[in-house]
């Protein structure tokens, strides 16, 4: 536990006065450190400045410490409350909490205010693992747990209350116009970022003006914002600026539906300076009751709040809506204090501050109640809508929650809209339309291709594609073979040719069929520069991924057919460099699309490509390529290439049935892809999208029934014509190969590589 230095205890009323007068220096006694018998609390607040009307919520604060050090304080201990004038100047802010952490040693801050002010010290009080709690700002900032563990904020965040207005708007403006004023920093542009985000776009914002707390007027903003026709005004303002604000709109008569940020809605402090006749009719929201209103509030919950505001801060009227906050504020703290137990070390007092449950407060709104968490560090996220009548604001409608996950999920809305049997209809439909494709491991060129079509394809209800995380052709075709609700798989050429040579799966070319050759995929052979071709690598120790995978099948295919015997490393090649640069293997191969991320991040002088010399035998089943020097920098020169061959990646699936619910699913899926090859295309999508040919035929393997359906409709041959097999260009019987060029380059390189053989050849 830590302990806190023992030092005279300054009461709470003494450090508030001092910061009111802005005292240049502290007192010799008020530098001294902590009494074990006190709990030093730092606070910075604008006594002065344009936000100096919030300078309530410190008063009132000290002056409920005050009353609890007169019960007895917590557990014996005093509070000693400290409190700085920072006239709402991030600067200022900076350096008094400097002051209350390092000189005060302060055991934490509390409610300071504002959302630039309380930002600039962010950093440093998390960095110094010192409590920033319950800020008295709605910035969503302060709920970030992972990125700043020791803030939390109080307020409903003022995106929450921007997303209750919208709310609010759908419901009963859905065919308005919005202007918004806000205030141009952080706090203003919240509002309106949680404004857009609750419309969705579904009511237009025709005009925004922001404002400078320096501005001495409005009257221009308010003058444009009139202007466009606009009949909602949104109010993201702080209180010297609703007062204007307000008094504006009533001396140009212009009288749009309303609504006020919560911030702002103080009787005393807004409202009446402002004119109550101006006023009526405001709409806000609010998780607090008035300070006047014992019927809101309870009659038990009112007549505490009385006694203490008539006791303990006369001078304060309890309508002022910034005095209940500073009283709510103050009853918090004391409630995460009291389950501290003996334990006073900052750590525990974040822990319970995180730990709260189901905690209601007297004046707060009837049914909105505080939870937190390690992962949740937003204190309040319900409100209720009030109109101000008469005088007075009058709360109506429902407590509503700003967090409705039904206004960023389609989904979402559709289950929590409709009861049991739509649900029920809707899951048969998501069923009867969703294709479960099986793709690759993670990061692979297999698991980004699916992930693209799940993104173009999808379409609700109508189609969905589920991508699936697999390990590797092998597998795949186990998967679509045996896997129950495996629908299509992206597979090897060769994986399947050598499953049929070996036997391995009995009779799979009539139990397979393909839709469509989806790209190539690279052979990558990096190994040291004393190693120059692959047929250097027979005997040698070589990585070749894991034995489900679709590089194990072709590295163990290619050197067959080559007649190389290495010894087999089951790795996966990226998680193998390390021995490859201690000399423990010899070589680690690839294969799949260039450019390769984890080949793109090595820088290893000592490290080469090898080249793959296309030989008769490799023929059969792989194509001619190339790695380029714009392909993998760092392990090709400039300008240069490495010779390789390629392996066909095809989508396949099982022969279903034409009849059958999973042969309408996969005709579903060819229809919808075959449509957007060309969106998938282009960027930002995976560059192998690209080689894609939906007429490019898979030497000795048949088309599933409804691709070639959609090709004969769509994409008709000509009478006696042939397809490429590389990118399913028309090949006219009569044209010579050199009319291939333009539209088919890998098909000319195997065409110019043949040639040369042939001349080789002949010139031996």
């Amino acid at each position: 536990m830590r302990r806190l230095f023992t030092a005279p205890r300054r009461n709470a009323a003494t450090a508030l006065m001092l910061a009111a007068m802005a005292a240049p220096a502290l007192t010799e006694r008020a530098l001294a450190g902590p009494a074990d018998n006190e709990i030093r609390i730092g606070n910075t607040m604008p006594y002065t400045g344009p936000a100096s009307a919030y300078g309530v919520i410190g008063k009132v604060m000290a002056a409920y410490f005050d009353k609890v050090n007169a019960e007895g304080g917590i557990r014996g201990r005093k509070i000693n409350f400290i409190s700085y004038d920072d006239a709402y100047n991030p600067t200022k802010t900076m350096e008094a909490t400097r002051k209350l952490v390092e000189e005060d040693n302060v055991l934490f801050i509390l409610a300071s205010l504002g959302t630039n002010t309380s930002q600039a010290v962010h950093p440093y009080l998390n960095s110094k693992k010192i409590p920033q709690l319950f800020v008295a700002s709605g910035a969503s900032m302060w709920d970030q747990p992972r990125e700043f563990p020791w803030t939390m904020g109080f307020l409903p965040s003022y995106q929450t209350e921007a997303h209750i207005y919208s709310q609010y708007i759908l419901e009963n403006h859905p065919r308005s116009k919005i202007a918004v004023l806000y205030q141009d920093d952080g706090f203003g542009k919240d509002y309106v970022k949680g404004l857009k985000d609750g419309l969705g776009g579904k009511v237009p914002i025709v005009a925004e003006a922001a404002y400078k707390v320096t501005d001495t007027s409005i009257d221009a903003q308010i003058a444009k914002l009139k202007a466009s026709g606009a009949d909602i005004f949104m109010q993201f303002t702080t209180p010297k600026f609703a007062t204007m604000a307000i008094k504006r709109n009533a001396e140009i008569g212009w009288k749009p539906v309303h609504f006020l940020a919560s911030v702002s809605e103080s009787v005393s402090a807004v409202m009446a300076p402002a004119g109550l006749e101006n006023g009526e009719g405001i709409m806000s929201a609010m998780y607090r009751v008035e300070g006047e209103d014992a019927q809101g509030a309870g009659p038990a919950a009112f007549r505490e709040w009385s006694a203490f505001m008539e006791r303990y801060v006369p001078s304060v009227s309890k309508s002022n809506g910034q005095a209940v906050y500073g009283y709510l504020n103050s009853r918090l703290i004391i409630e995460v204090l009291k389950n501290c137990g003996d334990d006073f070390s900052r750590e525990n007092i974040m822990k319970q501050a995180r730990s709260i449950k189901g905690l209601q407060i007297p004046m707060m709104v009837p049914g909105i109640q505080i939870n937190t968490s390690a992962s949740d560090h937003a204190t309040i996220e319900q409100m209720r809508m009030m109109r101000f009548t008469n005088g007075h604001w009058q709360f109506f409608g429902p407590v509503r929650s700003g967090i409705d996950p039904g206004t960023v999920s389609e989904s979402f809305k559709t289950l929590f809209k409709y009861g049991t049997a739509t649900k029920r209809d809707l899951a048969n439909q998501l069923n009867a339309n969703t294709v479960s494709l099986m793709t690759g491991s993670f990061g692979s060129t297999y698991a980004q291709m699916g992930a693209d079509l799940a993104s173009v394809l999808d379409n609700g209800t109508a189609l969905r594609i589920l991508p699936v995380m697999g390990r590797g052709s092998v597998q795949a075709v186990a998967d679509i073979l045996l896997l129950r609700g495996v629908d299509a798989g992206i597979v090897r050429k060769d994986t399947l040719a050598y499953l049929d040579r070996k036997d391995f799966a009995k009779d799979i070319r009539n139990q397979f069929v393909y839709v469509a050759k989806m790209f190539n995929e690279e052979m990558h052979v990096l190994a040291p520069k004393s190693i120059a071709s692959i047929r250097e690598l027979d005997g040698k120790t070589v990585v070749v991924d894991l034995p489900d995978s679709s590089t194990f099948v072709t590295a163990i295919n290619v050197f067959d057919r080559l007649g190389i015997r290495p010894h087999l490393i089951y790795q996966e090649p990226r998680l193998a460099v390390d021995m490859l640069r201690k000399g423990e293997v010899d070589a680690i191969v690839a294969i799949e699309g260039k450019p390769v991320q984890w080949l793109n991040q090595i820088n290893d002088r000592n490290l080469h490509l090898v080249p793959v010399d296309y030989a008769k035998p490799l023929q059969e089943e792989y194509l001619p390529s190339k790695l380029s020097s714009a392909d993998y920098p760092n392990l090709v020169a400039e300008g240069g290439s490495v010779e390789t061959v390629a392996a066909e990646a095809v989508l396949a699936s099982y022969n279903w049935a034409p009849n059958s619910d999973r042969y309408r699913r996969l005709s579903l899926l060819v229809d919808t892809m075959f449509d957007k090859v060309a969106q998938l295309q282009r960027p930002p999508f995976h560059p192998k999208w690209k080689e894609m040919a939906p007429r490019a035929t898979v030497s000795g393997w048949t088309r599933f029934k409804a691709a070639q359906e959609w090709l004969d409709r769509n994409m008709p041959l000509p009478a006696g014509a042939a397809v490429s097999a590389a990118s399913g260009a028309a090949l006219s019987p009569s044209a010579p190969a050199a009319a291939l060029a333009p539209q088919d380059p890998l098909y000319r390189e195997f065409l110019e590589w043949r040639a040369s053989r042939a001349k080789a050849s002949t010139n031996r």
